[in-house]
């Protein structure tokens, strides 16, 4: 119970628990839609789905101002790989909370515009961040076999075992050591692969159904609220 009374004292924490509700109503929804079930249950959870998302809208309001500020301040990362990645990540989320808040103004008829045009926009920029958050991911992880490649290459364990079992046995339990020291990495890249395939989904570059959709939502939120529940395990900077 605490730890959900610490991700609810957070504005992010609650954007994160908002999202993996949303995105479980929408796998729930289509499987019981193809299982034709009851309608009312179904136009419920869309509808919990719908509102979820504006609620989302309500709460970002603003931010795009200062994960743009943030952008800033990645130019004084000393590695120009880690820098350009972060910087264009930073700078592609802000336009796409920009683009986001324009859509929800005019849905709640406070601007007049085009909201799917700018939904479209929105879903580009997310991409484009998405892509440069996995640019990133995949960095840190060929400097991390690059660190670690004797020991991939030579592993030192029992002698009398056969060279085949031996390196297999090694490796994998070397990989696991691996992993467990750099779960930032390992979190951040699931998190960012699941995201990849939704704003590709809305683009209509996949075709991906909603249930995968809300599967692939849910594991990326869960991975989210992770970061937050335990600090250490989200990637910085």
């Amino acid at each position: 119970m605490d730890i959900v009374i610490n991700i609810n004292n957070q504005t992010n924490g609650r954007d994160k628990l908002a999202r993996l509700a949303q995105y479980t109503s929408r796998l729930v929804w289509h499987q019981l839609e193809q299982r034709n079930a009851n309608k009312y249950s179904i136009d419920r959870l869309k509808s919990l789905e719908s509102n979820l998302s504006s609620f989302r809208k309500v709460l970002r309001l603003g931010r795009c101002v200062d994960i743009c500020y943030t952008a800033l301040n990645s130019m004084n990362i000393d590695d120009p790989i880690l820098r350009i990645s972060i910087a264009i990540s930073k700078v592609a989320h802000s336009l796409f909370l920009f683009a986001d808040h324009v859509v929800w103004l005019t849905k709640s008829g406070f601007l007049k515009s085009d909201s799917d045009s700018w939904n479209q926009t929105a879903n580009k920029f997310w991409l484009i961040s998405i892509i440069a958050n996995l640019a990133r991911d995949f960095y840190e992880i060929l400097n991390i076999l690059e660190l670690n490649k004797k020991t991939f290459l030579k592993p030192s364990a029992l002698i009398f075992d056969s060279v085949r079992r031996n390196n297999w046995q090694t490796s994998a339990n070397y990989m696991y050591t691996v992993l467990n020291c750099h779960k930032d990495i390992f979190i951040d890249t699931a998190k960012n692969t699941c995201d990849l395939f939704i704003p590709l989904t809305a683009l209509g570059l996949t075709k991906l159904s909603p249930s995968a959709v809300g599967l692939l939502g849910t594991m990326s939120s869960m991975a989210a609220l992770i970061t937050i529940v335990k600090p250490i395990t989200k990637l910085v900077p």
